[in-house]
């Protein structure tokens, strides 16, 4: 899947509001000595790698190769096509309409399965002869999609800035929203890993002085 993601904020990306941002937090007069001047574009660096962090909008960190599965497909098929794609959910689409969303948390639960659980908490039940429920497990497979998918899905527009999805995933703890044009058109998807690959993707490091998610 194709993603684009910005590049690290450089020394032609500073502002003349990052350069009045970063004159404000030094205190007293400024003297143009080397330590100042070293502090000043410090300090301007931080607030052009926050401004242009907050402002990005979702289109510039979208993924716009966008797997998808139907209400009308079995889980298997859904979670085969997950499996090829190396996602971990899929916009529910019915025509053009993106109608739901999966996820593994939703294939976890059908299974009886606690979607909170750490992977090995996961493995031990399901490699235990006295929890694992094989044979009820077993027919699941053919399940409609439909009928286990999140809906109505949770959307943004990709003119929306990158901490509005940032914000709205966590809020509704979700790890993933189906990116709608204006005509209600999937254009993308965008993930919390989109989000934190784009914050270190600006600053080159971390993304924490921009406010990103762990």
């Amino acid at each position: 899947m194709a993603h684009e993601h910005p590049r690290a904020v450089g020394p032609d990306a500073l502002a003349v509001e990052d350069i009045l941002d970063a004159m404000r937090h030094i205190g007293g007069y400024i003297d143009v000595s080397p330590a100042d001047a070293l502090a000043l574009y410090r300090l301007a660096y931080a607030h052009a790698a926050a401004r242009l962090a907050r402002d990005l909008p979702v289109a510039d960190i979208m993924t716009r190769d966008v797997v998808t599965t139907g209400p009308g497909r079995t889980v298997l098929e859904a979670a085969r096509a997950m499996a090829r794609a190396g996602v971990s959910g899929l916009p529910v689409t019915d025509g053009p309409a993106v109608v739901g969303v999966l996820s593994t948390k939703d294939l976890l639960g059908l299974l009886g399965l606690d979607a909170a659980a750490r992977p090995a908490a996961l493995l031990a039940r399901l490699l235990d002869p006295d929890a694992c429920q094989a044979p009820a497990v077993s027919g699941r497979g053919d399940t409609r999609v439909a009928e286990v998918m999140t809906a109505p899905a949770l959307t943004v527009g990709p003119d929306r800035p990158r901490s509005e999805a940032a914000a709205l995933m966590a809020e509704r703890q979700v790890n993933r929203l189906p990116v709608l044009d204006a005509g209600g058109r999937l254009v993308g998807i965008v993930s919390r890993g989109d989000v934190v690959r784009s914050c270190r993707g600006i600053l080159g490091g971390t993304g924490e002085s921009a406010g990103c998610p762990a």
